[in-house]
């Protein structure tokens, strides 16, 4: 009895020495896996809060922040002079993919029925070379740990999204230094692990319980004389004295009249050899398929490119927005399309340089938003 009392303990003490061991040589990677991304989910607490209240969230690039001090600027609009609610969500390079990544993180009941989605497209985006999709530095700005883990964990978008996002980072993780295990390891070798994705799951659920704060916004109708507002975006704008054309005066200095020193005038818009080729143009029907799920339809506004400026290969370009709006229709989508084709159909100070809004392609944006989400 006591020699079997003594193998016993024999054998328990050997059972935990070896997971002693096990947890001392893990213990980095353990950390990491379970707990090294909650501070980062702090950073995800605002966009979902926002998405799940019906907050209008406006996604662009740069002419988010390019001018910052623009009275119409959306942010300073909405939330300043009209007190209504707006989110505006990205900077320069932030385009359809990492769009895409941000709503998956976030799927939920709550999301799809009360979400209010306005998505800037710029021209520039599709255009450029076949490459011109997302850079992995934009999507690791936006798709921290805490998105990943939300995503892969939490969120319950369709797997088919999961798949497409894990592909992409494998296929570019040369990109990133030093990639912790959540980027190291494809979706497809993390999804079959019951055990750990039910304990991130109830880990992330549980902190999303404590921080999240979904509130029933509500937008009533306001009496706004856009008419007026267009003059007074007008009368805002610093008259260009270096052009005709509406550009702000420093930055027709800086980039166009070298060019035409150059002899470089008029600039070429260069679009990828094929819409299979085109990498943003894909993404950009993820996303489109993506959104179908939503109740409130989403609204896309296409800017435009400088018609007395980008003239050469124009036909070609307009081929490709025509493309990207009947897409946006097909999947009955509300479209915006301040893309012109002809110089004669562009309105002067549209735009304050060559491809960003100026005060009045600001107000043109606005009321179209106003008029679509504010009813």
């Amino acid at each position: 009895m006591n020699k079997r009392l003594v193998l016993n303990i024999s054998a328990l003490f050997s059972a935990f020495f070896v997971v002693f061991i096990i947890l001392f040589f893990t213990k980095d990677r353990l950390f990491e896996y379970y707990f090294t991304y909650l501070e980062s989910l702090k950073k995800t607490v605002e966009l979902q809060s926002d998405l799940e209240s019906g907050k209008i969230v406006l996604f662009g690039s740069s002419e988010l922040v390019v001018y910052p001090n623009q009275k119409f600027l959306p942010q300073n609009f909405f939330n300043n002079d009209l007190k209504i609610p707006l989110r505006v969500q990205g900077n320069e390079g932030h385009q359809s993919f990492v769009i895409l990544s941000q709503l998956a993180a976030f799927d939920n009941k709550k999301v799809r029925e009360n979400a209010k989605v306005v998505v800037l497209l710029s021209p520039s985006w599709f255009t450029g070379s076949s490459d011109n999709g997302l850079t992995m530095a934009k999507f690791l700005e936006y798709m921290n740990l805490g998105m990943m883990n939300k995503l892969y964990f939490e969120g319950q978008t369709q797997d088919k999204y999961k798949f497409l996002i894990s592909d992409y980072i494998q296929n570019n993780i040369s990109y990133i230094k030093d990639p912790t295990f959540i980027y190291q390891t494809p979706y497809k070798e993390m999804k079959d692990e019951y055990i750990n994705n039910k304990i991130k799951k109830f880990m992330i659920e549980k902190f999303d319980e404590k921080y999240v704060k979904s509130q029933d916004i509500k937008y009533f109708k306001q009496d706004l004389n856009f008419d007026d507002l267009k003059n007074e975006a007008k009368n805002i704008e610093i008259s260009s004295s270096n052009n005709n054309l509406g550009i702000n005066n420093e930055y027709y200095l800086k980039y166009v009249e070298p060019q035409i020193a150059k002899n470089s005038f008029p600039f070429e818009i260069v679009i990828p050899p094929s819409l299979e080729k085109n990498e943003e143009y894909q993404d950009f029907l993820d996303l489109l398929d993506f959104l179908d799920s939503y109740k409130i339809k989403p609204l896309f506004i296409m800017q435009d490119l400088h018609p007395h400026i980008f003239i050469k290969n124009r036909e070609n370009a307009n081929l490709l927005m025509e493309t990207i709006k009947s897409k946006v229709l097909e999947h009955n989508f509300e479209y915006m399309d301040m893309w012109t084709y002809k110089k004669e159909d562009y309105e002067i100070g549209t735009l304050i340089d060559i491809v960003h809004f100026g005060e009045l392609g600001w107000v043109k944006a606005n009321q179209k938003i106003v008029d679509y989400f504010v009813k």
